[in-house]
């Protein structure tokens, strides 16, 4: 049984599942290159032992799980400092394991007001172990003066006097 999933932050990708069962005596993990299929009943894989015991031999998934990285109540800000919410859950590609989207829980009174947030992986700009930066949704644009003037009014200060016209 797929338990907890390793995730790997600097690609945002589950590279691991760490694994139990009955006949499971040792910490052990499936990376998830060796799932063949996601079934309805669980991940299917060729053999048993695509089962690994933990050790110190997997160098490069003993960098991974000692950063310790989890998703799930992660809080999300966008770049311009706003608190957007926490992680509730995800969505995976089932290839490549790929984390695609976060779904984001919000504040009771936000949770009112408006569903909930799906932040796409491209709109993610920094994961650290406190926090994720997203892109923010919102455009800053500066308003010129020729964006203020209503161009179907004529404008006195704009309109040539027609008195010097007629001269």
């Amino acid at each position: 049984m797929a338990a907890e999933p390793i995730i790997d932050p600097r690609k945002l990708q589950i590279v691991a599942y760490h694994v139990t069962g009955p006949r499971i005596q040792e910490p052990s993990i499936l990376y998830t290159s060796d799932i063949r299929e996601i079934g309805p009943l669980g991940l299917i894989v060729d053999h048993a032992d695509r089962v690994m015991t933990l050790d110190e031999d997997l160098v490069r998934l003993q960098e991974v799980i000692s950063l310790n990285f989890t998703l799930i109540g992660k809080t999300v800000f966008d770049d311009q400092k706003k608190r957007l919410g926490k992680v509730i859950e995800y969505t995976v590609e089932s290839e490549t394991f790929l984390i695609q989207k976060l779904h984001l829980g919000q504040s009771l009174l936000k949770n009112i007001k408006s569903s909930g947030l799906l932040i796409h992986r491209s709109q993610i700009v920094e994961v650290t172990d406190k926090k994720i930066i997203v892109r923010s949704a919102t455009v800053q644009e500066q308003v010129s003066l020729m964006q203020a003037v209503n161009p179907f009014r004529k404008s006195q200060a704009l309109a040539p006097d027609t008195k010097d016209l007629v001269q």
